[in-house]
């Protein structure tokens, strides 16, 4: 028997970022006990700290003619109908609300005089993006600053959750592991909050953190939680390629090419511009146009195409003027690597950028699973198949608040103590450590992660078909039956990387399976998911994709959009 430390709470939070400090500090405010667990050092690793520094409130400081019920509007007709309705409507309503509720924490956004600086991003009917000063890591500073001073929230990092517990069909904890030291804690809880972001890292070529792993999405459908529109994975159109010690770094297009801001130009690499006139395309237009340049032979030798801001018609001053007020380019990383961005082209591609589906929540952030909640890039039915930029940062605060506010209603109503079973959280515990005790492996976790990462980019990339969806399938089983059983963990419980990589491997192939087999039953193209086999959207009005776990056994099923005269009625 293995020992382990339980400690109690009324509300759990999974996930250090924009979506969980925000539900912990609600939590805490609605006067429950909360403890918040990070996987790595909190402010200092996930995607929130990498996000650029666009927050969507339609606040009408650029055009009063802006509000929150546009944004509405915005939000359901990029994401091409696929959100649900009333989770779209919530997050343009409180976006405005949340945005002040951060400046009063401390995060700083760029003004205009006395009022907010707002830009416009493709797909806006107005200018609508505040810009966080220090970007996403401006807004998780912040936000930490304010936990600490909430003195009963019980901040762990490091702390990597391997399992979910349950009672009688409802959440009652979970079991997670110091990666410090290797112990095991299990925390009881009246309710549990996800908040780890989302799975880019099943993708080869990404910007998102190495440990977008996909941790709470698995977490929550080992248990029978819904997933709802797996397929939709948003691919943001220019991610450096070159040089090999900036590949992955997101640079945001919206600022460096349209022409009220820096107005460079989008060439292939016979020096030709190839998007249409007009606005700047949204994302899902946008990475389909460069995709199709680069696969008829015009991108460059590293597989990009250039965007050149040295043919801004803007002086080189004025240039870096706008570049660091929107913060649209990693500019200091660039100039230490000898690039000047002034004077040469960069070499970007499009790459896995931000998790469109997830967890299937309602308005109160509740998942199907009794007192389980999900906030933030985890939750999968508020962006559609497309998101607007702008639109993931506002969606941390307002259901980071919504969750934290119903979880600790939930605890409050519950009131009685919750029981943990040990006999699960010694399972638990044989499956954690049972993967260092194995000495005849002869697979590093790392290189399985990278089989996995080539099979998921191959089959699963911005084209799939149902021949090679069929071929993901065969080949992620082929990995878990031959691969997984070879693992081999060195070193020991201290910090050790290979420890953690090998316990989020078997929930990434999971995922990854979903992604297909959410894929296979979608049989058209929208937003972010193109079929070749079905290059339409369907008609009628869309359907989310719907898989839920089973005794092992994986149940998929087609279920309609929520719509507001719907619900209304």
């Amino acid at each position: 028997m293995v020992s382990y430390q339980t400690v109690e709470t009324d509300v759990l939070v999974i996930g250090g970022g924009g979506a969980g400090a925000r539900a912990a500090i609600e939590a805490s405010t609605q006067g429950v006990r909360c403890t918040l667990l990070c996987k790595g050092a909190l402010s200092r690793s996930g995607l929130t700290p990498m996000a650029y520094p666009s927050f969507e409130a339609a606040l009408g400081h650029r055009d009063s003619r802006d509000n929150p019920e546009i944004h509405f509007q915005d939000t359901v007709r990029e994401g091409r109908y696929l959100s649900d309705q009333n989770l779209a409507k919530a997050l343009a309503t409180e976006a405005i609300p949340r945005m002040l509720e951060l400046e009063r924490y401390g995060v700083k956004f760029r003004k205009d005089g006395e009022r907010f600086l707002q830009v416009w991003h493709p797909g806006q009917t107005y200018p609508r993006n505040l810009v966080i000063q220090g970007g996403g890591y401006g807004l998780i500073a912040g936000l930490k600053k304010e936990l600490r001073r909430h003195p009963e929230i019980k901040v762990l990092e490091d702390h990597m959750v391997t399992r979910l517990l349950t009672k009688n069909g409802r959440v009652v904890g979970a079991t997670a592991l110091d990666l410090r030291c290797g112990a095991l804690y299990a925390f009881s809880a009246k309710a549990v909050v996800l908040a780890t972001g989302g799975y880019e890292a099943l993708w080869e070529k990404t910007d998102a953190s190495p440990d977008s792993t996909g941790d709470g999405a698995t977490l929550a459908y080992t248990i029978g939680a819904e997933l709802v529109d797996m397929e939709m994975m948003l691919f943001y159109p220019t991610v450096l390629v070159y040089p090999p010690h900036l590949r992955g770094t997101v640079v945001q297009y919206e600022g460096l090419l349209y022409e009220e801001h820096v107005g460079g130009k989008m060439l292939n690499a016979k020096g030709e511009e190839f998007l249409p006139s007009g606005p700047l395309p949204v994302r899902d237009v946008f990475m389909r146009l460069m995709f199709d340049e680069i696969e008829q032979g015009r991108g460059t030798v590293h597989g990009g195409l250039y965007i050149d801001i040295a043919k801004s018609p803007r002086g080189a001053e004025e240039v870096e003027e706008i570049l660091n007020r929107l913060m649209s380019l990693p500019y200091d990383n660039l100039r230490d690597v000898g690039i000047d961005i002034r004077r040469q082209p960069i070499e970007v591609a499009p790459a896995t950028h931000y998790t469109l589906g997830g967890i299937r929540i309602n308005e109160r952030t509740e998942t199907n699973i009794s007192g389980l909640y999900a906030a933030g890039e985890v939750a999968g039915n508020v962006h559609g198949a497309n998101r607007l930029s702008g639109n993931a940062l506002a969606e941390t605060q307002v259901f980071g608040t919504r969750a934290g506010h119903f979880a600790a209603e939930a605890a409050k109503a519950l009131g009685k103590r919750v029981e943990i079973e040990p006999e699960e959280v010694e399972q638990a515990a044989a499956a954690a450590y049972s993967v260092l005790e194995r000495k005849d492996g002869n697979l590093r976790p790392r290189q399985v992660k990278r089989h996995l990462q080539a099979i998921v980019q191959t089959y699963l990339g911005h084209k799939r078909d149902e021949i090679s969806l069929q071929k993901a399938l065969a080949d992620l089983g082929q990995l878990r039956e031959e691969d997984l059983p070879h693992l081999r963990v060195m070193g020991t419980t201290h910090f050790n990387n290979d420890w953690r990589e090998a316990l989020e491997l078997p929930g990434m192939i999971d995922l990854a399976e979903a992604v297909a087999t959410a894929a296979m039953l979608r049989k058209e193209s929208r937003g972010h998911h193109f079929r070749t086999d079905y290059p339409e959207m369907a008609d009628g009005w869309p359907q989310h994709t719907l898989l839920r776990r089973n005794n092992n056994r994986i149940i998929s099923t087609l279920v309609p959009t929520i719509r507001l005269d719907e619900e209304a009625s």
